[in-house]
């Protein structure tokens, strides 16, 4: 009998703003989604981790503003995010896990809610 397995994600977003919702299976690895050698994990709850390209700023990538704004809606004084990140779930058993559905669509929301502003008063 067949078994069903859930759909899983990576979201990946650029300095630019960019952003890719990633297929995530067993065998992917953040080096892979990010196209780096090396690469840094920044826990940021005990079911969501941001990865980042260790090699960013001695390359001189740019600084991603959109995910340090993502980031900091998980940590008070987020450390500067250069070059692309890419978020996935946690590890289980030695396997990196991706996102749920329900995990990729929160961050997607505050990932669009960083810009959302408060209208003022009309003159």
């Amino acid at each position: 009998m067949p078994t069903l397995t859930q759909a899983s994600f990576a979201l990946r977003i650029e300095p630019t703003g960019g952003f890719s919702l990633l297929d995530w299976d067993v065998d992917m690895r953040p080096q892979d989604a990010l196209d780096a050698d090396q690469v840094r994990p920044v826990d940021l709850t005990t079911q969501l981790i941001m990865w980042t390209d260790e090699l960013a700023v001695p390359l001189g990538r740019p600084a991603n503003d959109p995910a340090h704004h993502l980031l900091r809606t998980y940590q008070a004084t987020p450390a500067l995010v250069c070059g692309a990140a890419v978020f996935t779930g946690s590890t289980r058993g030695g396997t990196l896990l991706g996102l749920t559905e329900e995990q990729a669509l929160v961050l997607l929301g505050r990932y669009f809610a960083r810009h959302r502003s408060i209208p003022g008063q009309r003159r």
